[in-house]
């Protein structure tokens, strides 16, 4: 399996798979939620930044460019955990992203829930719906 173990291999992972997603433009901000009885919940964030999870959950997805939410299954975020934890390798970072899709998988496994991934493409957008909404009151 490839390890990105430096930033400048994390880096170039990033520019080969932006390239490769056709259409991919970068969002203002992302996340990955849970919607569960009524209510979606939030726990990390990203805002104008972390591009490489932000192109991997947005090819696992299906997500290009723009204001969405995508409802997504466990077998998804699998896919997307699998395709970023080569990056782990680099320990000058930090990977919240994976930890908290991680824990993501682990809550929906024992309590249920959809699993959604809401992409900004520009904050001056209007929300694409209640995720959406939630995601940025999230970013304040």
């Amino acid at each position: 399996m490839e390890q990105w173990d430096t930033k400048e291999k994390i880096a170039a992972a990033r520019e080969r798979l932006e390239e490769s997603h056709h259409d991919w433009r970068r969002p203002a901000a992302y996340g990955i939620g849970v919607y569960r009885e009524g209510t979606t919940e939030f726990t990390h964030v990203n805002q104008n930044g972390s591009y490489l999870p932000a192109v991997v959950l947005a090819r696992v997805s299906g997500h290009t460019r723009g204001t969405f939410s995508h409802p997504m299954s466990v077998g998804q975020l699998e896919a997307a955990v699998e395709e970023l934890s080569p990056a782990e390798a680099c320990t000058e970072l930090d990977h919240p992203n994976l930890r908290h899709w991680r824990e993501v998988l682990a809550d929906v496994r024992e309590n249920g829930g959809q699993i959604v991934a809401v992409f900004v493409g520009s904050l001056s957008d209007p929300p694409a719906d209640e995720h959406d909404s939630v995601l940025r009151a999230a970013l304040r």
